[in-house]
């Protein structure tokens, strides 16, 4: 883990924080030696024999943190920060299901093109707003604020420089829009401040009856951010 640079002269040292427990989703037992990142902040550690880490002197922002190792799938999370603020969190990693055909004909698609390959063919079939890899990239953007912006049906609610993104077109008129990320459910993630680093993909779905059933809560409200990550399992 980077230590905080000094504080010069009439400088205040960020003084938040993460610290974090990393365990086996199925055993519950800690996970020691599992790294953990924060992408676009080049920020690693990895965790220790009762699978604990910390990564401190952060800013208040939002951030999202990667956590690999051997034998489990790549998980990502996001996390807001305030001012100050130390979030004590404990992360869940579920193990790889690892199956040895007797005899390999055909090499299967790694995962990653698997995903890629879905998210191309609901794109194909015209439902949602979808922001490629390409886009992400020429678009210049540093946030997903600045790619949400230029999307019909979504409005940016901001306040005292926090924003979150609002649907337009959901069943209740303005809604706030429910977050996946690598196809699971993101909590703490309801702000559009999410840096645009190591995302290849962002599908947007309007109202519930737009976007796909995979993507839906039981009470899902409102429509649907979905972002892929170059992290995902």
């Amino acid at each position: 883990m980077g230590s905080p640079m000094p504080a010069q002269s009439g400088t205040m040292v960020p003084s938040g924080g993460i610290i974090g427990r990393v365990i086996d989703q199925q055993s519950q037992l800690p996970l020691g030696g599992a790294t953990v990142s924060l992408l676009g902040m080049h920020l690693q550690t990895a965790t220790d024999s009762g699978g604990r880490f910390t990564h401190g002197g952060l800013g208040p922002g939002t951030y999202l943190i990667e956590v690999r190792a051997i034998g489990y799938g790549v998980s990502s999370w996001i996390l807001k920060l305030k001012d100050g603020e130390v979030v004590d969190y404990t992360f869940e990693i579920a193990p790889l299901g690892v199956e040895l055909d007797p005899v390999t004909v055909e090499g299967r698609p790694a995962y990653a093109e698997r995903r890629l390959r879905e998210f191309q063919e609901r794109r194909r079939g015209g439902r949602g707003v979808f922001i490629t890899e390409d886009q992400i990239k020429t678009s210049h953007a540093a946030t997903m604020a600045d790619l949400l912006r230029a999307v019909p049906g979504v409005r940016l609610n901001c306040r005292s420089g926090n924003c979150t993104a609002q649907m337009t077109r959901g069943a209740r008129g303005v809604c706030a829009a429910d977050w996946v990320l690598d196809g699971m459910p993101a909590t703490m993630s309801s702000t559009p401040a999410l840096p645009v680093v190591g995302i290849v993909g962002i599908e947007i779905y309007r109202s519930p009856g737009e976007a796909p059933a995979e993507f839906l809560k039981a009470d899902s409200q409102c429509g649907v951010i979905a972002i892929w990550t170059k992290s995902g399992p």
